[in-house]
């Protein structure tokens, strides 16, 4: 069963649960608000001051119910199962919430697909890197130490391709293998670069630490549900 409710979703979502049936409507109706145009800042203003609450408790409620959608639409959950995902989470939901939000999962589910597919469309993948080093070697007019330059290629591709394939199959066979390679060069983009050392050495630290954060339980329990 995929977990598409975490705990911190879930105190989020029990804001919501204490509110009234015509609440939880309502809300719905703000989420998909923001899925097409973002947060309406002044209407959760009103929510909140209507439901004696903060700016901060609508917006993560609301946020937190635009994440159940998308998780929800990404996985194709069943009705069954979102029904035990919810009674696990939300112990204190009852069955005309339950029923609200599962209507509200399916009547969106078509346009939360066609958003993420849109999204998706312009989503460049790393393939390859090239880089070189520049520096002036020496200069009658320069009174200071030269900094070196990096200079940096990046192959991206809106495929996501296996880094050996092209390795495999450097030189075309027959016809069919040309095309896909002149069909290749669409998706294909050159990004260049340059930078310092200072600013390469800043650069590694944070994708490091990109990469710890990414072995987390935290990030783990965001990224279980997408690949189930």
């Amino acid at each position: 069963m995929a977990r598409i409710i975490r705990s911190e979703q879930a105190n989020q979502l029990r804001f919501l649960l204490e509110q009234p049936e015509e609440v939880l409507i309502e809300f719905c109706k703000l989420a998909i608000e923001y899925i097409n145009s973002g947060i309406n800042e002044k209407k959760c203003t009103v929510a909140a001051k209507k439901l004696s609450s903060t700016y901060e408790t609508v917006r993560g409620a609301l946020e937190a119910l635009v994440a159940l959608l998308i998780d929800s639409t990404k996985v194709a959950i069943s009705e069954r199962e979102f029904y035990a995902v919810l009674q696990t989470s939300l112990e204190s939901i009852n069955e005309k919430q339950s029923e609200i939000l599962w209507q509200f999962i399916t009547s969106k589910r078509n346009l939360v697909d066609n958003v993420l597919r849109a999204s998706c469309q312009d989503e460049l993948y790393f393939r390859d890197l090239e880089w070189r080093i520049e520096g002036r070697i020496a200069s009658r007019s320069l009174r200071t130490q030269a900094t070196p330059v990096i200079k940096m290629k990046f192959h991206l591709d809106t495929e996501c391709v296996s880094e050996y394939r092209e390795k495999l199959h450097s030189t075309p066979i027959d016809a069919t293998e040309e095309q896909e390679t002149k069909k290749q060069d669409h998706t294909r983009r050159e990004v260049l670069a340059e930078t310092d050392p200072t600013m390469l050495q800043h650069m590694i630290q944070v994708l490091e630490q990109a990469l710890l954060e990414a072995r987390t339980r935290r990030v783990r329990n965001y990224v279980k549900p997408v690949q189930s």
